[in-house]
């Protein structure tokens, strides 16, 4: 009994220093995230950003009249209201992206 349990020991140690061997000897990622996104234009930027899990964000105040308007908007684009709010991701991202650093494991 107590030899069995040795040998599963062995294995498992064994098992283990060798994950780690080949975890150490994989290849490490130097890319570093601020240089990778200034090196991309605004609109690869905005995919990227795109592509990350989705998430409530902030809910959005605004008036009748703003609510109005972005319903107007959507209905004349033959879009959805969430459509349109998206889009300023497009502005925003040409304005400020390249200071923002996107993970380049996305």
């Amino acid at each position: 009994m107590a030899q069995a349990i040795n040998s599963n020991a062995r294995a498992t140690r064994k098992k283990k220093k060798a994950a780690e061997a080949f975890e150490s000897g994989a290849e490490k990622h130097t890319i570093d995230a601020a240089e990778y996104t200034r090196a991309l234009p605004a609109k690869a930027r905005a995919i990227q950003r795109r592509k990350g899990t989705k998430s409530t964000i902030y809910t959005l105040r605004g008036t009748e009249q703003q609510r109005e308007l972005v319903a107007y908007a959507a209905e004349q684009e033959d879009t959805s209201v969430q459509k349109i709010y998206a889009q300023m991701f497009d502005i925003l991202e040409e304005k400020y992206g390249a200071e923002v650093p996107l993970d380049p494991s996305l």
